[in-house]
């Protein structure tokens, strides 16, 4: 939820600034990492108050509906994007936790909302799914840039990777369906609704996944993002 103030498409990232800029207050690893983090985290939102080129067409099968098609890359801890490609649509696992936890996330955020909405991807049209994992040093975000999801390996202090929680998948992708849908501008109370429904559509990818009914889901978003260090 990195704020853009006023604009439409902002950048979305599941970790707001005032998180980051507290822990940037320290002296340590990870207020250095946080650091960071903002800093690239300003310069994606300065990006996206630029008109956008066309997404880059995703590698693999063709679309069809009822059938996602996800592209996983690795930045490899640089900070270009989209990366290298580790992982296309029906491959098989590839080992790295990162690539295969986005890969099965943005499945299931794609089976939620085919299989309750009738919905064919983000903008309804089958618009392939891309990923990039390993982004940056120690980079303690996730975000939806209007085009591509992104997530970080954390600093491994108080972050893990940001791919552990599949609920923060279907979070940051249901920015891109509320991006396509209707201009919820990301300020005050439209700004408000807009991370809500990304919060309520992230809980049901998880309650999905796990086959949960609504009474047993804990409609928290992003367990297992904090280590064991934060109490």
């Amino acid at each position: 939820m990195c704020l853009s103030f006023r604009h439409r498409n902002p950048l979305h990232c599941i970790l707001p600034p005032h998180v980051l800029t507290e822990v940037a207050k320290g002296s340590d690893a990870a207020a250095l990492a946080a650091l960071r983090t903002l800093n690239l985290d300003m310069t994606f939102r300065a990006m996206r108050s630029l008109p956008q080129a066309p997404a880059a067409p995703a590698i693999g099968t063709a679309a069809v509906a009822g059938q996602p098609n996800r592209t996983v890359h690795s930045a490899n801890n640089a900070e270009t994007l989209p990366g290298v490609v580790k992982r296309t649509e029906g491959q098989p696992d590839t080992g790295d936790v990162a690539v295969d936890e986005a890969y099965k996330g943005l499945g299931a955020t794609y089976a939620l909302f085919f299989e309750a909405y009738g919905r064919d991807s983000i903008d309804d049209e089958g618009m392939p799914l891309l990923a990039t994992v390993h982004y940056g040093n120690q980079y303690n975000n996730a975000f939806w840039n209007g085009q591509q999801m992104v997530f970080g390996d954390g600093d491994g202090e108080l972050f893990n990777r940001f791919t552990i929680a599949i609920d923060v998948i279907g979070h940051e992708l249901t920015h891109g369906v509320v991006e396509d849908e209707g201009p919820l501008y990301y300020v005050t109370q439209s700004g408000a609704l807009n991370e809500s429904l990304a919060d309520v559509f992230g809980s049901l990818v998880k309650k999905q996944t796990l086959n949960q009914k609504a009474d047993q889901a804990d409609w928290l978003v992003g367990q297992g993002l904090f280590t064991a260090n934060v109490n």
